[in-house]
């Protein structure tokens, strides 16, 4: 009789949230989820949910998750390719994905955003249902119980059953332009499995295949030879809009597809960045210079590709040792620029190195420079100097970068008195190190002759017991002096050096 009244009362629980999924009204009244205002109980839930505790719903607004935009190449599709083509399977693919290595921030359009903060909010509704399906099935547990649970274990799960389904009825009749979407994403390529990391070819439809590997955008292509030609067909698909956005088709020979892969990756490009570009080519002199676009660095170093946004920019060109160059560039949109300014080199100033004596040779950085006093240009590094005079110690210093200043230095003479001391501290050691040296014999044969005379005579040699506690005591004394002499001759040799 328990279980059939515990099965009846679960009938009736469940009876509300029945009618509700299965889209039936219930008997008082026909209200519609069209237009009910976020955080309103779901149909048949309790009126009032709680707010607080284990049990409350959740109404915050679901984020957009993913922080980058991942594109992915597959190796092309091929037919009647003869041996020496069938490279070009994954090569063109290959060319196609280094065109892109340049392309580094997708733009997301307000339709892409709108499409985006729709999938963000089908994904919580999923997530919505499975949670209502799990409470729901620890709400039944609880009923069939052969114990009857305790009524706090029976309001909790009530409780978890009806803020799941508030939780739906929230995201159900969220706006979609109250999702919080990125306007930009940084350009991430998966990397597959295929030739030279390329994705294998898809063998279901495109949206299946991005949904699979949780990528934006597709691109992929097939290639045939017919007669002689090579037909080259290439794709991309973007998975927020479920369809197709960019297609070429083109003819040629072996030895002009080469270029028409550029062309067709110059054409992918906006469709990659989700906005115009303006192709530029970065040329520089020196090779190390900096490209500053806006007052942000675009890149440092030559760069043949770099898809900047068409339009008017400030730009600044910048090497270390060498003048700045800053002027204002309008990119035209679909065209080609390039920048190959020469840059001259600075003259940070001048400084002087003087020394007493003078006649001191300098160096820096292992380069000779002259005779002090000398007057040098400030390097555009940090550097090293040194000075070197018969009959004087050695002087190191450092060059600043900085505004130029004068350096001046006193050379101590070289009178010998460094050389002895360190001469002598490293007697010292020596000395020491050879005293602990012939102490270490004298407890091991004390304890070998005590073994010795303990296994032939009933009675110890105490003697021989006694020279070995003495020899440890005394190796660890010259030890300890020995110690005490390389520290010291560490520090003479230190503080001598100059």
């Amino acid at each position: 009789m328990r279980k059939a009244a515990a099965l009846l009362l679960f009938t009736l629980s469940i009876a509300p949230a029945f009618s509700q999924t299965t889209g039936t009204q219930p008997a008082s009244g026909n209200t519609s989820q069209q237009g009910t205002p976020p955080g309103t109980p779901a149909p048949g839930a309790a009126q009032n949910p709680p707010t607080t505790g284990a049990g409350a719903p959740d109404l915050s607004i679901p984020k957009d998750g993913d922080a980058s935009w991942l594109i992915g190449f597959t190796v092309f599709s091929s037919e009647g390719l003869s041996t020496e083509n069938a490279y070009l399977a994954y090569s063109l693919p290959l060319l196609l994905m280094d065109a892109a290595s340049g392309l580094t921030t997708h733009t997301l359009s307000d339709e892409e955003k709108s499409l985006v903060a729709r999938a963000v909010i089908t994904r919580e509704m999923a997530a919505s249902e499975t949670a209502i399906t799990a409470a729901r099935h620890d709400r039944s547990a609880l009923a069939f119980a052969d114990t009857p649970p305790a009524d706090a274990a029976r309001m909790a799960a009530d409780a978890r059953v009806t803020a799941a389904e508030a939780r739906r009825s929230f995201v159900a009749a969220l706006d979609p332009a109250k999702v919080i979407v990125a306007d930009t994403k940084p350009i991430v390529v998966k990397k597959g499995t295929g030739a030279g990391m390329l994705l294998d070819a898809p063998l279901v439809p495109p949206g299946v295949y991005c949904a699979r590997q949780g990528i934006g955008m597709l691109i992929g292509g097939s290639i045939r030879e017919v007669q002689g030609y090579l037909l080259l067909d290439v794709w991309a698909y973007d998975a927020a809009r479920g369809k197709t956005v960019f297609t070429s088709r083109n003819a040629a020979q072996r030895d002009e597809l080469y270029a028409s892969v550029v062309s067709i990756g110059k054409d992918l490009a906006a469709g990659i960045l989700g906005r115009p570009w303006s192709l530029v080519a970065f040329s520089p002199s020196p090779k190390q210079a900096s490209l500053y676009v806006d007052g942000k660095l675009t890149v440092t170093g030559a760069s043949p590709a770099l898809y900047l946004s068409p339009g008017q920019h400030d730009v600044r060109i910048a090497a270390p040792g060498y003048d700045d160059v800053t002027r204002s560039l309008t990119l035209e949109e679909g065209t080609e620029t390039r920048i190959e300014d020469v840059l001259a080199k600075s003259f940070p100033g001048r400084v002087t190195v003087s020394t007493d004596p003078v006649g001191a040779d300098l160096y820096l950085d292992s380069v000779w420079i002259g005779k002090t006093p000398v007057e040098i240009d400030v390097p555009s590094l940090r550097s090293r100097g040194l000075l070197l005079r018969d009959g004087y110690y050695d002087k190191s210093f450092s060059f600043s970068t900085g505004p130029a200043v004068a350096y001046s230095f006193s050379l101590e003479k070289d009178i010998g008195s460094r050389d002895i001391q360190q001469k002598k501290a490293r007697d010292e050691f020596y000395t020491s190190f050879g005293w602990f040296a012939l102490s270490i014999p004298l407890p091991l044969f004390s304890i070998a002759f005590e073994n010795d005379y303990a296994s032939n005579s009933p009675t110890p040699a105490y003697i021989f017991l006694g020279t070995y506690y003495a020899g440890v005591a005394l190796s660890v004394a010259l030890f300890s002096w020995m110690v005490i002499r390389i520290v010291h001759y560490v520090t003479v040799s230190n503080r001598t050096a100059g």
